[in-house]
């Protein structure tokens, strides 16, 4: 099922970088994508790294069906992640009153409304989450996932054909952020229902007296990772938009986005894999942890072997589905193809160093690559342009998987590569064969 979710996500998400192509100018949709990514990044920021505590905290309450004391958690959690989101809108507002009249993605008021979807963009984000630790697969992805961008592209689709001249950037904000309100209210009913009745995110949040000062010490490592994660899986579209343009950034998140579709294999059996890793974990099951870890990794890096090798074949065609133009990012497109397959090999260590108690390495991990991956790059955009952005994002990729799957394995004995797994294969080969 969360396979079958994925894939639509991938699809709906490519329709939404094809469709809002066609329909806007090569600048527009340069602001589109940047002032999105920006807002995503924002949001993330904002939510205080509250989205993985509630996954750490809640799957173990669930299995004792201890509502009662979820609906008390998740309520201090969601109290941090709207004090956190309305700061980081703030600061967003900041940065366009700075740079207002200077001629780049920050610089045009109309451009602001972007902000609108950072507390929106937190809030889904929060009861996703919450479903996931839940045991809802559709709760999970579904709404986040594919609903929303499908949405937006109906919606932008319809102003199109009703005015029948390109779309401005701030009409796609406009239309995002009220499909977000709406899927969060849709979303409460079957919250309510996971949670046999309570009311998560409304009730709870009123009774929450948890000092603020307490929830940003624990949820700093959490706080922290996410960031990093989220800065470095996205910040490099907003550099590129920045350094060399609108125009090369629409280029650059064409080819982008692309490889980072393949990375949901990896993603897709994370869904399932997430709670079940945090109960094996706690009961003190780690060399099933390892065999559950290290065969989800090997089929996906299988599953986006075969990606990379039908890119190489047929990846300009992709991307000519943006527009004609595109298809000047077809080498961009295979490093960051091959990059992905690479890291692919190494598993999902950020989750899995979160999920065990270790969240403080991954913290300590993530903030190094992350930093001296975001110098790395911003020099390599002003000297090479995407090439160089390309590059230097691929590094970082392979060095961070690598590096976290190496942590855990010295330190729980948990192998998250697809190690085990082959070697598993082949003695079953060799057997066979004698």
């Amino acid at each position: 099922m969360a396979f079958v979710y994925r894939c639509s996500g991938a699809v709906v998400t490519f329709a939404f970088g094809v469709c809002f192509a066609r329909m806007m100018s090569i600048e527009e949709y340069g602001v589109l994508v940047s002032l999105m990514t920006f807002g995503l990044i924002a949001s993330t920021i904002g939510l205080v790294g509250q989205q993985l505590r509630v996954l750490r905290e809640i799957p173990s309450l669930a299995a004792e069906k201890n509502y009662p004391a979820i609906e008390s958690l998740v309520g201090k959690r969601v109290h941090v992640a709207c004090l956190g989101t309305i700061a980081a809108t703030g600061i967003g507002l900041l940065i366009f009153v700075v740079a207002h009249g200077r001629g780049v993605v920050f610089g045009r008021w109309e451009h602001s409304t972007s902000l609108l979807l950072i507390l929106p963009l937190a809030l889904i984000e929060m009861q996703s989450s919450v479903g996931h630790a839940l045991g809802s697969v559709n709760l999970a992805l579904i709404p986040r996932d594919v609903l929303w961008r499908l949405l937006i592209i109906l919606f932008g689709g319809a102003l199109f054909a009703a005015y029948g001249h390109p779309l401005k950037a701030a009409d796609v904000f406009v239309i995002a952020t009220g499909v977000l309100v709406v899927l969060i209210a849709i979303q409460q009913v079957h919250l309510r229902h996971l949670a046999g009745g309570h009311r998560l995110f409304t009730k709870v949040v009123r009774r929450s007296k948890e000092s603020i000062g307490d929830a940003l010490s624990t949820s700093a490592p959490f706080w922290v990772t996410n960031t990093a994660t989220a800065l470095f899986c996205t910040i490099d579209i907003v550099i590129v938009s920045v350094i060399v343009g609108p125009e090369s950034g629409g280029y650059y998140f064409a080819a982008n986005r692309i490889a980072l579709l393949l990375d949901f294999f990896l993603a897709t059996f994370c869904i399932p894999a997430v709670p079940l890793i945090v109960r094996l974990f706690d009961e003190g099951r780690r060399t099933e942890i390892t065999r559950i870890m290290s065969g989800g990794t090997l089929a996906a890096f299988i599953g986006v072997l075969g990606c990379v090798v039908a890119l190489a074949l047929v990846g300009d065609l992709v991307l000519m589905a943006f527009g004609q133009h595109f298809v000047r990012a077809h080498g961009v497109l295979m490093v960051l193809a091959v990059g992905m397959l690479a890291s692919t090999y190494f598993g999902v260590g950020s989750i899995a160093l979160n999920m065990t108690g270790h969240e403080r390495a991954a913290m300590k991990i993530m903030v190094i690559t992350s930093v001296l991956g975001i110098a790395a790059m911003v020099s390599a955009t002003w000297m090479f342009g995407i090439w160089g952005t390309a590059v230097v994002v691929v590094g970082v990729w392979i060095a961070n998987r690598a590096w976290l799957a190496a942590y855990i394995y010295a330190a729980e004995g948990i192998d998250l590569t697809a190690t085990t797994m082959l070697c598993t294969i082949a003695r079953r080969a060799t057997r066979m064969v004698a």
